[in-house]
Parts: C-alpha cells; structure tokens; sequence
C-alpha cells in the first residue's frame, strides 16, 4: 500500500488571523487575498487563480466552473470581502478589472508561503495554497459541533466519494473521533 506525503496543514483560526494580519502589515495583497479567498469559496488553486478582480468587487457571489470536476458552484461572497478587494484593487492601482487577482505561479506562492508562515509565527504546519480549503474544511466541522452530518456535506462540497476520505483530508484524528463516544454518563440510570 503506497502512502501520499501530506502537501499541507490546516490552520487554526488564531494561525489563520496572525498570517492574515502579517500579510497586511507586510503590504502582500496577492498573498491576503489568496488567503481569504481560498477560506471563503474552499476552492483549488487551479480555480482561485482564475478569479478577476471584477468577479469579486461589488459582487455577492461568485459563479465559476470548476476545472478539476466541471462543476459550476455559486459561492456567496461576504460584502466585508468584496469592500476589501475593491479596497486593495484601489491602492494597488490595477487598471484592469479583467485581470485575474492571483497572478503569481503555484511553485512560488508555495515558496513564499513556507517563508512567510513562519515569520509569522507558524511553526510545525505545512502552509500551501491547499491550506485554504483545508482550513475552510476544519472550521465548518468544527463549527458544526464536529459532527457527522456536517462531514457528510464536506465531502459532497469537496468532491470526496466518501466521508472517509474527508476524515483523512482534513486529518480529523482517531482520538478526535474517539471523543465522540464519550457518552458515558448519559447511560447511568
């Protein structure tokens, strides 16, 4: 049995928001956007890098296709994130709307983000473009109470052909799952 090397990590929210907060301090738009972006739609790299600035400023959803699956998925934008986009779209004084937000190579960002993940503070995490969806994956669980029926709309979400694979995806541990049967007083009368 061949095993694949794990490519990223998920981020807690206090990681997430201390990477955020470095990367607008440090004035690394592509790099935030890529970050909230890829937080709030759970899309691929492949798909996040053809998004345009137009398909996000002023806008309360974003329709696409897929290109791995094919799929078309409307994604609600939050009013905070397009406002934001519009906002750097503005200082950075692109001239094209038309013009794709992410316009760095997937080799590079993966790169950077190793270097800027641990200026940051984070330590012991693979940090990738993959992160993102990882992230968005981990905190629908765990703001569902980590259950089964938000697993199951995990997979669906993602493409996975089972909950299983979901589980391994977002690396929800062993223990993790054995907490859930910790029911023990509920059977004491």
């Amino acid at each position: 049995m061949t095993h694949r090397k794990k490519t990223s990590d998920h981020l807690e929210e206090t990681e997430l928001n201390r990477l955020l907060k470095y990367f607008r301090n440090h004035e690394l738009h592509t790099y935030y956007l890529l970050a909230r972006l890829g937080v709030s739609t759970a899309l691929r790299f492949s798909d996040l890098s053809k998004i345009t600035w137009a398909e996000i400023i002023g806008k309360k959803e974003l329709v696409l296709e897929e290109q791995k699956t094919k799929k078309v998925r409307i994604i609600p934008i939050p009013e905070e994130l397009s406002a934001t986009t519009e906002e750097i779209f503005v200082k950075t004084k692109i001239k094209d709307p038309n013009q794709r937000i992410i316009n760095l190579h997937i080799r590079t960002i993966n790169k950077q983000l190793k270097v800027y993940a641990v200026k940051a503070g984070i330590k012991n995490k693979r940090v990738s473009t993959h992160t993102w969806r990882k992230t968005f994956g981990r905190e629908v669980w765990r703001r569902n109470n980590e259950s089964e029926g938000s697993l199951i709309k995990l997979s669906l979400l993602f493409n996975h052909s089972s909950v299983a694979i979901t589980r391994i995806y977002l690396n929800i541990t062993k223990e993790e799952v054995d907490d859930l049967y910790d029911l023990q007083d509920m059977f004491v009368h």
